[in-house]
């Protein structure tokens, strides 16, 4: 090797070391994207004599380290892309989602998975308390002029077990599997309670559209998907509203790369490339409606999990309903569209005052959220309305 080689690689790796060490302590300009997903910031390194003696120091001196690297995000990346490009795996981490790869760049979370297969249980007397405590707020709601609809959407593991690769089965077979919402699925009809079978209607429509009911690179439901979900929310609510929906006419179906709540879970493995695991998908363009002024439309009020944003992300630049509010995961409470985050206390609020404005209450949750009963919805409204 030439001299003159030897000292520009020598020098060349010694610079790189100065820089990912003054990157360490220095804040540069950002070249890549922020990484994706939950992270704990570590904590500071302790200095007494206790810590110092049983290493404890040094393990949080390691801990800091790893986490304020040099160019941090660049080996994250780097070590995801190898992983994935290579061997067709996921990195687990510590917190956070963990998503699964299957074939095809098919993804998924893991905790759906699991709950396919070793879903919580709840006995039937736990799942009639809660289906009386529902009903008799949808009853509350009606004697107000405001008609409940709870929208169960459907996992997207139960939609396609065939793309979760089989070692995650571990033999079993997730349709011999009864969860509490399948164990449910009677009783809601027994008392009477207005629900949207999600979980049902995939099932008939993959019969028919076996595609695009979920997009390989994110979790939610696809907005195509949701377009048609939609659709039959309005047959629904119609008929009970005093202000209807307009019709959601579609103008094109046109494909592009994944966007919005498509592109979750290719996002949070934070590669260096996505572009080649990023499959296009249909998205639909609506018609946005001028034929119903603003103030004719309904005004409903959203309160859901992740799932429902897909929804809501469709509605609204269709002008099909009023600006309203999104109680997500009965936490946060946001103004929509827009998704700005309102400074309200649901503990406290006056329901009867509240409730008022609406047209419709809509509690959009997954399958796997039956366990979670509205997240505190119900108790809070049943205790408020006389």
């Amino acid at each position: 090797m030439p001299s003159r080689l030897k000292y520009v690689l020598a020098f060349g790796f010694v610079g790189f070391l100065w820089l990912v060490g003054v990157c360490t302590y220095l804040p540069i300009p950002a070249i890549l994207s922020p990484l994706r997903g939950a992270a704990t910031p570590p904590p500071a390194p302790r200095w007494d004599p206790a810590s110092l003696r049983s290493g404890a120091t040094f393990r949080a001196i390691e801990t800091w380290y790893s986490a304020h690297v040099g160019l941090r995000t660049f080996w994250v990346r780097l070590d995801n892309q190898v992983s994935y490009s290579l061997f067709g795996e996921t990195q687990k981490r510590a917190e956070g989602t963990h998503v699964v790869a299957g074939d095809d760049d098919w993804l998924f979370e893991h905790h759906y998975i699991t709950y396919a297969i070793k879903p919580a249980f709840l006995g039937e007397a736990e799942i009639r308390a809660t289906l009386e405590r529902i009903r008799r707020v949808q009853d509350k709601l009606a004697a107000r002029g405001v008609p409940f609809l709870l929208v169960v959407a459907p996992s997207k593991v139960e939609v396609y077990p065939e793309k979760v690769p089989a070692v995650y089965w571990g033999g079993r077979d997730p349709a011999a599997v009864e969860t509490n919402f399948e164990r449910a699925r009677p009783l809601l009809a027994e008392y009477g309670i207005n629900y949207y079978d999600g979980p049902a209607r995939f099932r008939a429509w993959k019969q028919t559209m076996p595609d695009n009911l979920f997009i390989r690179s994110g979790t939610h439901w696809s907005y195509y998907a949701a377009t048609h979900v939609l659709a039959d929310l309005r047959e629904r609510l119609n008929p009970v509203m005093r202000r209807p929906l307009p019709e959601f006419r579609i103008e094109a179906l046109r494909s592009g790369d994944p966007r919005g709540n498509d592109e979750d879970l290719i996002a949070l493995m934070n590669l260096l490339v996505e572009a080649p695991y990023r499959h296009p998908a249909p998205y639909p363009q609506l018609v946005r409606q001028t034929d119903v002024p603003t103030e004719a439309l309904p005004r409903l009020l959203w309160i859901h999990d992740s799932f429902g944003w897909p929804l809501i992300d469709l509605v609204y630049p269709a002008h099909a309903a009023q600006p309203s509010e999104s109680l997500y995961y009965f936490q946060t409470a946001f103004a929509i569209p827009g998704v700005q985050r309102l400074d309200r206390n649901l503990q406290a609020t006056d329901w009867e005052n509240y409730l008022k404005d609406f047209d419709a209450v809509v509690m959009v949750w997954t399958e796997i959220a039956f366990d979670f009963t509205g997240w505190g919805f119900f108790e809070a409204v049943d205790r408020a309305l006389p």
